[in-house]
């Protein structure tokens, strides 16, 4: 089995080939482009040897499809060479993806890298970042793109007897009504995710003039309702912290990076 690996491996030094068998295609022919250092090296990272497995294959495959989509939409003129430092992790990561959310990130990414006016938006770390990201997340980044901040209110308890408070519920946003998302209990998760990869950061203790956000937390949060419940049985009164996450620059660099453009979007 060794010398098979061996032997397989000797004569397949294209992964193009191998995905497409016609390298003529001009489509192709744009991919090894585009992709040809980064294929060079994933080749001897044994990319090959995995294309040996059939379902391996057709996944990789139909990520690479959905780049070559991608990468047909940016003008020839505007195309360029991925570097190798930012495709390889990605090709890798492809392989395995078999989740289309993650994936569009990557691929986004990806045809980003191989566009001249995009290829700044593409830093190293994004590729690694991604992996750390759930479908949930990915949803939730989507919904950031062109946005600069998540509105949130804090709802404490406070004390019958003396100073103090208890928090009722802390981090409230309109995430889990406006994202559609498969566990929106993890939402707060999922923010504090995003600050520990530096797209986002807790604003606490600043607020915003505007209050219509809040005001609708506070309705789906059903204050009125359960202040009635809660005052003087067991508080004095329920408070509401209003504040803000806001994406950072380098959380919006990410989003413009992995999230596609809409139609709509200059």
């Amino acid at each position: 089995m060794a010398n098979e690996i061996v032997d397989f491996v000797k004569a397949t030094p294209n992964i193009l080939e191998q995905v497409y068998g016609d390298l003529a295609k001009p489509s192709v022919r744009t991919v090894g482009k585009a992709l040809g250092t980064v294929l060079e090296f994933s080749t001897s990272f044994l990319l090959p040897v995995k294309l040996l497995n059939e379902k391996f294959k057709l996944n990789f495959t139909k990520r690479i499809n959905e780049y070559k989509e991608k990468l047909e939409q940016i003008p020839e003129e505007k195309q360029c060479e991925v570097h190798p430092q930012i495709g390889t992790p990605i090709i890798e990561k492809l392989c395995y993806t078999t989740n289309d959310e993650i994936a569009d990130l990557f691929t986004t990414l990806l045809s980003n890298a191989s566009n001249i006016d995009m290829v700044n938006t593409a830093h190293p770390s994004f590729a690694c970042m991604i992996e750390r990201m759930s479908p949930d997340e990915a949803r939730i980044l989507k919904y950031l793109k062109g946005k600069t901040e998540i509105l949130y209110c804090t709802f404490n308890g406070d004390v019958l007897e003396g100073e103090g408070y208890q928090t009722l519920d802390n981090h409230v946003t309109l995430l889990p009504n406006e994202v559609d998302l498969e566990f929106p209990q993890n939402t707060k998760a999922y923010l504090a995710n995003f600050i520990s990869m530096g797209i986002l950061i807790d604003m606490s203790g600043i607020s915003k003039v505007d209050k219509t956000i809040f005001n609708k937390i506070k309705d789906i949060w059903n204050l009125k309702e359960k202040e009635s419940q809660l005052v003087p049985n067991l508080y004095k009164s329920v408070s509401v912290t209003e504040s803000f996450f806001e994406i950072t620059d380098f959380g919006k660099l990410f989003i413009s990076a992995c999230i596609k453009k809409n139609k709509s979007d200059k």
